[in-house]
């Protein structure tokens, strides 16, 4: 590792002779930025002037603002109308169905204790007729189990369930 030689290269130069010399001059040449970037601006001039020229040929124009506020005005007249349906069918609920009350079975049909039933109302379950009624949600069971209903989520308005003696 003593002494190391370095040769020195000369660099590579191009002769003259048979014709292949290259010359780089680029002041020559035309400036190829500008060029680009006016393509880009003429060409985003021509998307905006077609998308305004399409609105303003489209069929209905102006005319969809107008339908659009004359739907708008009907759906409020709609849910308006479906408000006062709603109180009305709520009012005539209210008076048509009183607060539940057991009804009895006409006593002296074979049966010495009259069975008490209920018939289901909108809104109701197992558990607020036997809180209702029983005066006890956990009666919810037995009102199960005295009428065969396995799944408590399955009640039907109009159905008549038979009440245990306790609700009586």
């Amino acid at each position: 590792m003593g002494d190391r030689v370095t040769e020195s290269f000369k660099p590579y130069e191009p002769s003259d002779e048979g014709g292949y010399g290259y010359e780089y001059e680029y002041d020559d040449r035309p400036p190829g930025g500008r060029v680009l970037w006016g393509r880009i601006a003429i060409l985003g001039g021509a998307l905006v002037l077609a998308f305004f020229l399409g609105r303003w040929l489209a069929p209905g124009g102006d005319g969809d603002a107008d339908q659009l506020a004359e739907l708008r005005a009907q759906v409020e007249e709609l849910e308006e109308t479906n408000a006062e349906l709603e109180s009305q069918l709520d009012e005539q609920a209210a008076t048509e169905t009183p607060a539940p009350t057991p009804t009895e079975s006409p006593a002296g049909e074979g049966e010495a204790d009259a069975a008490a039933t209920y018939t289901v109302k909108r809104g109701d379950t197992l558990r607020l007729i036997a809180q209702d009624l029983c005066g006890d949600p956990e009666s919810a069971d037995l009102i199960m189990e005295l009428n065969g209903i396995t799944d408590p989520t399955q009640l039907s308005v109009g159905d008549t369930l038979t009440l245990p003696e306790e609700c009586s």
